[in-house]
């Protein structure tokens, strides 16, 4: 298709000062636009091309705005006919003049014409005076050239000098740039923005978006410009694009860096620092870690990039869809991928506070340990930024192939394996429980902070939460219920997903309607409860754990959500019954979970297959209660259980039941396998 002739604008600016207004020439260009378009009877093409801070002296440009014009006149895009507007020739090409010459011509060797505004001279190459045309663009490409070579000389003469005159005094200097924002240019000392940007870098640790930071800021924290010259913004807020900058800037621990024919001189201490090295680790892993957007009504997702589909392994958006009606939902369920599946966000927040409250007051504690916690997180820098070196020779070989990369990329395999051995050693501690323990345990979770989404305290759970949780994997099967009207439950499956390896697990088996002893309905939840760990760990007397735990979300209403349906199930005035909960320790097995392969273990515990390590398991069920006796343990369920869940008996198991009470420690020496 031909696309028809048409006016363009391009222009060049150097500073956000051009680029704000003072002097911008798209915006002086615009009544000439108007007016070639009326005299021509050519349209203006919609696009602005513009260059931002690239220069034409080293000939950058080309690779911006500029690139895309001459590659669209080269593929006919642009096509003959066409005018090209810019302000002036210097604004083309301040380059070598035989490369700027070759630029224009080959641009109107096409056809397209170039207008200049600041002489309003047409270059045509069907003009008669084409030949006086370019002669007079030699000149004035010429005297661009010596200008912009005379006044690069001069600015790296007087940067020399400067960087000289640093290293001598240790005085900071003008010719090796501006002061930072919070630092005032004459004294070098913190000016009244300081304790606002200060603030800023708190906020951004704690987990708060830019805008919320801005708005904070703007209500509590004086600013004051520092640069008052060519300033549009009449204001004294806080800049948002200059907040979302001002992450990675070193200029923050007092480093400076300058750049002087293509070198670049690192200056440390060049400025007061504003933080200290520990607390620029801790912005850097904040700023690096993806945590999606937060909703556009503020409220403060507890499990936001924790969450997982069980499906197809995609992360679960926050849905707020307004009177506290708030859930997790596949983001590729979303787009039609695959049935939606949504999961209660109360529900699941508090579930996983309980389930979790342990790990999260071992972490918490450890947290307040500075010198530990920075080590981690300079661990977890140093590692992101190595899996991105790694990342990116894999890249350049495939690309080049050069066998020299295979060196580097094991070296860096290296150091990533090494990074890792050191991270898990700090994560390593296993959580221990005692049920007794975790009932005494403080909440973590009031009521307050649960049903106020945009409660700040919200961030710092969420943050703790991610300190020890890598991913929470959310599935439902689809099971017979015979109390059901439509014979069927969604029973939620959900696993967490440690970072020192453990992983809890709660599947919910279908619901069934009793009676109490009263002759009262009551509501009866199954349920089946796996804890993992790289360590043998004993569950004692764990009976009241899960109960309780289901007792608090019954008080709540929600236990309706772990079983997720279109309709709505009554349940807040039924007694809820629990059971009685039974345990056994599976002492070689892997951690099951949906999609995994199977995976046998030898007498050793070691595995069959390289490169697998395995996990030991606690698994705790209820069933009903009894009326009592020497020996209740209900063998059969067990057996049913261990069918479903994929383990096998290496031991008959039945018969050791019968001899023994089941809370007895010689169940350690019971045997599983993975089906």
């Amino acid at each position: 298709m031909i696309t028809p002739p048409k006016i363009y604008n391009y222009a060049r600016v150097s500073t956000t000062k051009q680029l704000q207004g003072v002097g911008l020439e798209t915006q002086q260009q615009r009544s000439i636009l108007e007016e070639l378009s009326k005299e021509h009877n050519l349209p203006i093409d919609d696009q602005n091309f513009v260059d931002r801070g690239l220069s034409a002296y080293h000939g950058k440009h080309k690779e911006g705005a500029l690139g895309l014009v001459l590659s669209r006149i080269e593929s006919g895009e642009i096509s003959s006919g066409s005018i090209l507007v810019v302000f002036s020739l210097d604004r083309l090409s301040r380059e070598l003049v035989n490369v700027a010459m070759e630029q224009l011509l080959s641009i109107i060797n096409r056809g397209v014409r170039v207008y200049t505004h600041i002489d309003k001279k047409m270059f045509d190459a069907k003009s008669q005076n084409l030949t006086a045309d370019l002669i007079v663009s030699l000149i004035i490409m010429q005297r661009a050239n010596e200008e912009s070579a005379t006044k690069s000389k001069r600015n790296i003469t007087a940067s020399k000098l400067a960087l000289k005159k640093w290293k001598d005094t240790g005085i900071p200097q003008g010719a090796l740039g501006r002061t930072p924002f919070w630092i005032d240019q004459s004294t070098n000392e913190f000016n009244i923005n300081a304790e606002g940007v200060k603030k800023a870098i708190e906020m951004k640790i704690a987990g708060y978006g830019d805008l919320k930071i801005k708005k904070h800021l703007d209500n509590h924290f004086k600013y004051k410009p520092t640069r008052v010259k060519g300033r549009v913004k009449k204001s004294n807020t806080w800049d948002y694009i200059t907040i979302c900058q001002l992450w990675g800037r070193r200029s923050l621990i007092g480093e400076n860096s300058y750049t002087i024919e293509d070198v670049t001189h690192v200056m440390a201490n060049y400025y007061p620092a504003l933080i200290d090295d520990d607390t620029f680790h801790k912005l850097q892993v904040r700023k690096k870690k993806k945590q999606g957007r937060d909703t556009g009504s503020g409220k403060i997702a507890q499990l936001k990039s924790l969450a997982r589909c069980g499906t197809c392994g995609g992360s679960m958006i926050f849905v707020d869809k307004g009177d506290n009606k708030v859930s997790y939902v596949c983001h590729l369920a979303i787009k039609g991928e695959h049935e939606r599946e949504v999961y209660n966000a109360n529900m699941l927040e508090l579930l996983t506070l309980e389930i979790c409250k342990d790990a999260y007051i071992t972490e918490s504690e450890q947290a307040s340990n500075i010198l530990l916690e920075n080590e981690k997180l300079k661990l977890e820098t140093d590692l992101a930024a190595e899996k991105e070196s790694r990342d990116e020779l894999l890249e350049r070989y495939k690309v080049k192939r050069i066998v020299s990369f295979l060196d580097l990329i094991e070296d860096s395999e290296s150091k990533i394996e090494n990074l890792e051995e050191k991270l898990a050693a700090i994560n390593n501690d296993d959580v221990f429980f005692d049920a007794d323990e975790l009932a005494n345990l403080p909440e973590v979770f009031s009521d307050d902070v649960r049903t106020d989404y945009l409660n700040p305290e919200r961030y710092e759970i969420r943050n703790n939460l991610r300190r020890f949780i890598s991913s929470i994997t959310l599935n439902r099967a689809e099971e017979p219920c015979r109390d059901a009207k439509i014979k069927v439950a969604n029973c939620v499956d959900i696993t967490w997903h440690f970072k020192n390896g453990q992983k809890r697990r709660l599947a919910m088996l279908p619901y069934q309607f009793t009676k109490t002893e009263d002759g009262d309905k009551a509501l009866y939840l199954p349920f089946v409860y796996m804890y993992g760990s790289k360590s043998d760990i004993k569950v004692e007397d764990g009976d009241q754990f899960l109960s309780n735990i289901f007792n608090k979300l019954h008080s709540l209403d929600l236990t309706r959500f772990l079983y997720p349906s279109r309709g709505r199930y009554q349940w807040s005035n039924l007694n809820l019954e629990c059971g009685k909960t039974y345990w056994a320790p599976l002492d070689r097995a892997v951690f099951i979970e949906k999609g995994m392969e199977h995976i046998a273990f030898t007498e050793h515990g070691t595995p069959n297959e390289a490169g697998h390590a395995a996990n030991y398991l606690s698994l705790m069920f209820n069933y009903p209660s009894s009326d009592g006796g020497a020996y209740d343990y209900p063998d059969s369920k067990f057996i049913e259980l261990a069918c479903k869940f994929g383990f096998v008996e290496e031991h008959d198991f039945s018969l050791f039941l019968q001899d023994n009470q089941f809370n007895q420690e010689l169940y350690s020496s019971l045997d599983f396998l993975v089906s």
